[in-house]
């Protein structure tokens, strides 16, 4: 066969022979001749012979294939058999096997059986002989007095089963015929008759504070089964201590400073000790979940004496008739305020709170209570709190533990603290709020001392020309007032704080914010304000305040350097007023007439009243400085875990920080408003005239509003050197005495009023090429010499920048079309000007091509 002639299957498969078929069809309808006919005959054997040999072939290899197929298969039949048979073997051994097992495992079941009754039996036995034993022992201990081995013994017997105890077989075989009676019968009499005897032994042993004997009675209670009866013998001993102990201080010295603070200190220090220290015996005899009964005890006398101690404090330092005249006076001074502010909106007049006020003030709260009474009364007041919210933490944080309650989110005070008698008195007898009214009466006092010794530095030495560097906020001016107050704060807000009371110290916030509104920032400070303005002119300059017949170098008065003080002005400016001024008269006559006189008010006056504004302001600057370091820095970051340990309870102390913070804020908000207030006023009758006079000559290189330049004025600029100088003349003795938040509160001020009088004149120039790149260099060291390094400031320039850049641009960078810079330009820079501002600003330049 050709091998290149396909075989026969797959010709089948591929329809060949159909194909043969049909052309011989073909081929018979085309026959016309006999030669034709024998073609067709020999082409049709020739493929007959070549198909034969094909399908010999292919039944031959397919023989082949079959006969391997049934040779494999046969192979496989033999492994199958051989498998078969290990398997049939295998079942055969696994169920010889499993008959084995069967009998093994019946036969160690029935051993656990008999093991388990064997030590069943063993254990009823040995249980029986015990109670036996131990029996025999209880009735020789007792007759020897041995207590301690009978107790134990009596214990043994109790742990024996009820079962045993109670079964036929220990009732015949235990009794005998010294003890006939049953095992049963015979406990019940020994734990009773033990019982009473282990009470008398304990309450003669508390008596005679023989404590090794009280210990050891203590321990023998639940061994007999009375762990009630022991526990409420010992928390009556433990509660009678604690009542002897506190008569013992509060019988001393009660008119004594801080006496009931330390009472009531030592009260619950006995009270925490005795939680401590017994807890441990408590826990190994009768089980630490008893440490609950003995607490609940416990608290009751501790605020039985509590109580005691607090009664006593409130009559002996006459709390409630100092908190009712308290409440009177502050009633009084709210009707006293009220009518004065009614008055004042009345008579147009502003409100004063000079040196009288304050005497009276004063003389009003003398009447009340003493200053050293006053603080030593808050100081023991808040004490005696600090110690009941220590104790309440130690005790609820033992109580939760003795409880074996883990995991609490938020400690939440126990019943017996919530509903204590002492918790509850605390409440009816409103101690809280008698604290907040001492504590609130306290401030207001001091603060009102405080205004009698105000102290206000002089500015002489900062008034110079050299900038002067303030190392600490404490080197910058300002009132005595702040600082005082700024100590009483901190000092009635640790006071606050320590009594660890949830209600004082939110109470106490929302007080603060009211007496720094009214009365440091309204009465104080917008009082001084006011009383100055009169004082303040538009042509008074900045300069050393040198007092009448007092040469310049001695115008310092003390060594604090302190000027004379506020109310010493203020005299010397009524008597002024009054017609006593004997310098103003005869200086007024040669060497400043004019018609228009400056009031009655003398020029050393009003550079001092100058000073003092200077300084209020400094003052109001830097009270937020202050408010933020007494309130966020020590209460909150320096301390952050203050809060949390005075206030454990619930989420009191995160409720107090977010209030903290609210309080603060809003402080600062009333404090910002008088500031702004403040600045403005010295911006807008001082400072404002000053500054745009030492303008007018900026920005000015010729006449009629020509700024054209040539090669022989470039770098001439008088104008601008002008004003550098006397910016500094001006501004430097400002940055030296003012805080940098006021100063640079002032500063833009003066920006944003000079921004708009150099954009009027830049608006009106005709400038050159030359002029456009003199007025870029003299803008910038305008601004150099106003902002400084203040990049904020900077910013506020940059309408003029812009204006100025727009000058310097070449005639190619604008659209010939529009007259606007061109599209790339516009995408490169953020522009503040509008399209037509910058077709306008083009429109400066005299040399452009039109």
């Amino acid at each position: 066969m050709n091998p290149h002639t396909s075989s026969w299957d797959s010709n089948v498969l591929d329809g060949q022979l159909h194909r043969n078929v049909t052309k011989y069809s073909n081929f018979l309808q085309k026959l016309s001749t006999s030669s034709q006919v024998d073609k067709l005959s020999q082409l049709i054997k020739r493929e007959r012979s070549e198909q034969l040999q094909s399908l010999d072939q292919f039944i031959e290899e397919a023989q082949t294939k079959h006969n391997s197929a049934i040779r494999k298969l046969e192979l496989q039949r033999t492994d199958l058999t051989s498998t078969l048979s290990q398997y049939h073997s295998a079942v055969s051994v696994i169920s010889d096997s499993n008959v084995v097992a069967k009998t093994i495992n019946y036969d160690i079941s029935t051993i656990d059986v008999e093991d388990k009754l064997i030590k069943k039996t063993l254990d009823f036995v040995s249980h029986v002989k015990k109670l036996k034993n131990n029996i025999s022992v209880v009735h020789g201990a007792l007759e020897s007095k041995n207590y301690i081995l009978a107790a134990k013994s009596i214990q043994e017997i109790r742990n024996v089963p009820k079962e045993i105890l109670e079964s036929e077989f220990a009732k015949k075989t235990v009794p005998s015929s010294e003890i006939p009676e049953e095992p049963s019968v015979l406990l019940d009499i020994w734990c009773e008759q033990f019982s009473e005897l282990l009470r008398t032994n304990f309450l003669n042993a508390a008596k005679s504070q023989d404590v090794q004997q009280l210990t050891m009675m203590f321990k023998m209670f639940p061994m007999v089964g009375q762990d009630s009866l022991g526990l409420d013998l010992y928390s009556k001993y433990v509660c009678d201590i604690i009542a002897e102990e506190s008569r013992k201080v509060v019988t001393g010295d009660i008119k004594k400073n801080g006496v009931f603070a330390r009472a009531l200190f030592h009260l619950f220090r006995i009270v925490s000790t005795i939680i401590n220290d017994h807890s441990k015996i408590i826990s190994s005899c009768y089980g630490v979940n008893h440490m609950i009964h003995v607490m609940e005890k416990v608290e009751k006398e501790a605020d039985l004496q509590g109580g005691l101690v607090l009664d006593m404090f409130t009559e002996t330092r006459k709390v409630d008739r100092f908190v009712k005249e308290i409440t009177e006076w502050f009633s009084k001074r709210e009707s006293i305020d009220n009518q004065d502010e009614k008055n004042n909106i009345d008579s147009d007049d502003d409100t004063r709170y000079d040196s009288d006020d304050i005497n009276d003030n004063e003389e009003n709260n003398s009447t009340v209570i003493g200053a050293n009474e006053l603080s030593n009364l808050v100081n023991e007041f808040s004490e005696m709190l600090k110690t009941w919210s220590m104790y309440a933490k130690f005790f609820s944080a033992r109580w939760y533990e003795f409880s074996n309650i883990k995991d609490v989110d938020c400690l939440v005070p126990p019943p017996p603290i919530l509903d204590g008698r002492f918790t509850l008195k605390l409440k009816n007898d409103n101690v809280a709020t008698n604290f907040e009214t001492l504590i609130m009466f306290s401030l207001n006092k001091a603060f009102t001392k405080s205004l009698l010794l105000e102290e206000l530095p002089s500015l002489n030495n900062l008034i110079t020309l050299k900038s002067v560097k303030h190392d600490e906020v404490s080197s910058y001016p300002i009132s005595s007032v702040l600082e005082d107050t700024a100590l009483l704060i901190r000092e009635n807000l640790m006071l606050t704080v320590n009594t660890g009371q949830y209600q004082i110290f939110s109470h106490f916030l929302d007080q603060l914010a009211k007496f720094y509104q009214n009365e440091f920032l309204v009465k104080f400070l917008q009082s001084k304000f006011k009383n100055l303005q009169p004082k303040l002119t538009v042509s008074l300059a900045l300069k050393k305040y040198v007092p009448t017949g007092a040469s310049p170098s001695n115008s310092n008065v003390n060594s604090r350097g302190i000027s004379p003080s506020i109310t010493e002005s203020y005299a010397s400016a009524k008597l002024s007023q009054l017609g006593f001024n004997f310098r103003g008269a005869a200086a007024n006559a040669l060497t400043n007439f004019q018609t228009n006189l400056q009031s009655v008010v003398s020029d050393e006056e009003a550079v001092l009243a100058f000073h003092h504004f200077l300084i209020y302001i400094n003052t109001l600057s830097l009270s937020r400085r202050f408010v933020h370091k007494l309130l966020s820095i020590e209460i909150l970051t320096e301390r952050p875990n203050l809060l949390r340990c005075n206030f454990p309870f619930e989420d009191n102390a995160q409720q107090l920080i977010t209030k903290v913070n609210a309080c603060e804020d809003l402080m600062v908000k009333q404090n910002n408003k008088l500031q702004k207030w403040a600045v403005k006023f010295l911006f807008e009758n001082i400072v404002s005239k000053r500054i745009r006079t030492i303008t007018t000559n900026c920005f000015i290189n010729g006449n009629d509003n020509n700024y054209v330049s040539g090669a022989d004025d470039f770098e001439v600029m008088p104008g601008m050197n002008e004003f550098v100088k006397k910016w500094k003349q001006n501004m430097i003795p400002f940055q030296n005495i003012l805080y940098d938040d006021a100063y640079t509160e002032l500063l833009t001020l003066i920006v944003e009023y000079i921004i708009k009088i150099v954009e009027q004149r830049i608006w009106l120039l005709k400038v050159n090429e030359l002029g456009a790149t003199k007025l870029d260099r003299e803008l910038s060291l305008f601004i150099q010499t106003i902002c400084w390094f203040n990049y904020t400031l900077r910013e506020k320039f940059t309408r003029l920048t812009q204006i100025v850049l727009i000058l310097g641009f070449d005639d190619d960078n604008f659209d010939v079309t529009t007259g606007d810079i061109k599209e790339e330009l516009v995408s490169s820079i953020k522009w503040v000007l509008s399209p037509q501002d910058r077709i306008e600003a083009r429109n400066l330049k005299i040399d452009k091509r039109q």
